[in-house]
């Protein structure tokens, strides 16, 4: 089975190995640039007969349909695990990717538990006992937050996916906004994260995943642990409960 996880800002495919229940090899590609051509130019050499698409790019959606036309395709949605999304009255507007974080999530069978998805934007996602969804929060992520000072204001420039740099005081103006951007969506993470624990009760069991978790993990205590492929192998959980 072919999976594919069709995000804002990169589109990720993987082949699912059966016998290790986890992606075999995984390659990505700008969501920009998908298009019939390029999707089969980064295939090319793997062996599948079906394909999981997670897509909340709804441009991508007839380029995907149309290179993988000749195959049968699970097109990850919430009624594929009806149970666990029950008692959730937005089930039909829920992004597919969320619908994923919440299967893997829950297949570590330790609740409440939080998905954490440090993407474009940033999505926290409430699994209780049964499994069943409870809701979230989705917030800027940290590139978003980065465009948000050069688009809302006249001479702070573009900053290139902020990433993480020794201390805190910047030596120049991109520096600052790397550092501002990093230590506000830490900030944002953490609270968030104390702000769900207060509200269930308990502390949750987290998981994150997503271009920076690895390094905001390490500075947000409540992480418990990162999993890099946590939208994927949901992709496979869900292809699975549709029957594909």
């Amino acid at each position: 089975m072919l999976l594919v996880d069709n995000s804002n800002t990169f589109t990720k495919f993987a082949v699912w190995d059966e016998k290790r229940a986890r992606p075999a090899e995984v390659r990505a590609i700008p969501t920009r640039e998908l298009a019939v051509a390029s999707i089969h130019s980064l295939v090319r050499g793997w062996q599948f007969r079906r394909v999981a698409i997670s897509s909340v790019v709804a441009e991508s959606r007839a380029a995907l349909q149309a290179a993988f036309r000749a195959l049968p395709v699970c097109w990850v949605n919430a009624f594929l695990a009806e149970g666990v999304f029950s008692q959730y009255a937005g089930a039909a507007t829920l992004g597919a990717d969320r619908v994923a974080n919440v299967l893997a999530v829950a297949e570590y069978g330790r609740f409440p538990a939080v998905a954490v998805d440090m993407g474009t934007a940033a999505t926290f996602d409430v699994v209780g006992n049964g499994p069943r969804f409870l809701g979230g929060i989705i917030a800027p992520g940290q590139q978003m937050m980065a465009e948000a000072m050069h688009r809302c204001t006249s001479l702070l420039p573009c900053v290139p996916q902020p990433s993480a740099q020794p201390g805190c005081i910047g030596g120049s103006t991109v520096e600052a906004m790397r550092s501002g951007a990093r230590l506000a969506f830490e900030g944002m993470v953490e609270l968030a994260l104390r702000s769900l624990a207060r509200e269930l009760g308990t502390r949750p069991f987290v998981v994150a995943t997503g271009g920076c978790a690895g390094y905001v993990a390490e500075h947000v205590q409540l992480v418990d642990m990162v999993d890099e492929h946590l939208t994927l192998n949901g992709i496979a959980m869900a292809a699975r409960r549709g029957g594909r």
